[in-house]
């Protein structure tokens, strides 16, 4: 009988040994990208609206913290259409990547669905949130001129004067737009959206007089309202807001449904590896402790939050349920 070739029994070794790392699943390949590897190269943080907006700027403050801390660039990219679900739909789509993020609004992950025949992806399959990071109520601001000084100033004049007051918004679809639509459905008043490209434009819309009306979470508002050039009658959030403890809530206007925070989120793909989801959560969270970074976020008007992956996730399922019944009762739908 021949002796085995040497040779031979190598390469049938290599080949072997070869088959078998093609067998492993791409999550135990990732596995040794977690932790101490990853990231292993340029992290992206998209936006899927224009530079300059509140999501956008929270996302380059904290991109470039996550920068330092992560030891490789972070890199924020832009790409604005049908309130961020274009840039959501192109993210769903994308081949897997788990060094690619997106800071988001209620929208993509709890409004759009909901309005849109079709978004193009689904925020319960094809995304996954690592972590909740800042919020901010929504306030109903009016034109200095009209008057009236309170919310229900404003709804007698509405009722008396139905086809005068206009109100801005960031977008069709976006928080504020539908907020101000429940409040003519609870108040039964009657007024006019007026599209905007982004809330800048929308809030400067209500400043230099163009409309009467808006309501919206703008880094910018607190200016225009301790300016005099705005004049704000209601908060949503559940108490009221430190930045305006003059201004009552809609709970304390006897309208508690009217009650809800802006928020925003950072997700990415749903087949990123757990590992890596928990380690961008626990670098996310430490950026938000900064004590610099709470500073800046209270001067866009935004609070904090710090959050793991599972309640971030339960905490969109409940969010998702009330935003639904919201663009129910406002009557939006886009095609």
């Amino acid at each position: 009988m021949n002796a085995p070739n040497p040779s031979r029994l190598v390469s049938i070794a290599a080949l072997a040994i070869a088959a078998l790392a093609l067998s492993v699943p791409q999550a135990a390949v990732a596995q040794t990208a977690d932790g101490a590897k990853w990231p292993t190269r340029i992290v992206k943080i998209r936006v899927g609206f224009p530079p300059g907006g509140t999501t956008d700027v929270l996302a380059r403050v904290i991109g470039q913290k996550l920068q330092d801390s992560l030891g490789v660039p972070v890199v924020i990219e832009n790409r604005a259409g049908a309130v961020g679900s274009l840039d959501a739909s192109i993210l769903a789509k994308a081949s897997p990547d788990d060094h690619v993020f997106m800071m988001v609004p209620p929208g993509i992950q709890a409004i759009n669905q909901f309005l849109y025949q079709s978004v193009g992806y689904d925020p319960e399959k094809d995304f996954v949130t690592v972590g909740l990071v800042a919020q901010c109520p929504n306030v109903l601001a009016v034109h200095p001129a009209l008057p009236f000084t309170t919310f229900q100033g404003l709804v007698t004049y509405a009722k008396a004067n139905p086809t005068k007051l206009n109100y801005s918004i960031s977008g069709v679809g976006a928080s504020g737009h539908l907020l101000t639509e429940l409040v003519k459905s609870k108040t039964g008043i009657s007024m006019q959206y007026v599209p905007y490209k982004g809330n800048g434009p929308a809030l400067m819309a209500l400043v230099g007089g163009e409309v009467q009306v808006n309501t919206d979470c703008n880094p910018q508002l607190l200016q225009y309202v301790k300016s005099g050039k705005v004049r704000a009658l209601a908060v949503s959030s559940d108490k009221r807001w430190d930045e305006l403890p003059d201004v009552p809530t809609f709970a304390e206007l006897g309208y508690p449904d009217l009650t809800m925070q802006v928020w925003y989120a950072l997700i990415t793909q749903a087949k990123t590896p757990k590992e890596v989801v928990a380690k961008m959560n626990r670098e996310l969270n430490a950026v938000l402790k900064q004590p610099e970074v709470a500073a800046h976020l209270r001067e866009m008007n935004l609070s904090t939050l710090q959050t793991d992956p599972a309640y971030a996730a339960a905490f969109v399922t409940r969010e998702r349920d009330r935003w639904k019944e919201i663009v129910r009762i406002s009557g939006a739908r886009l095609e």
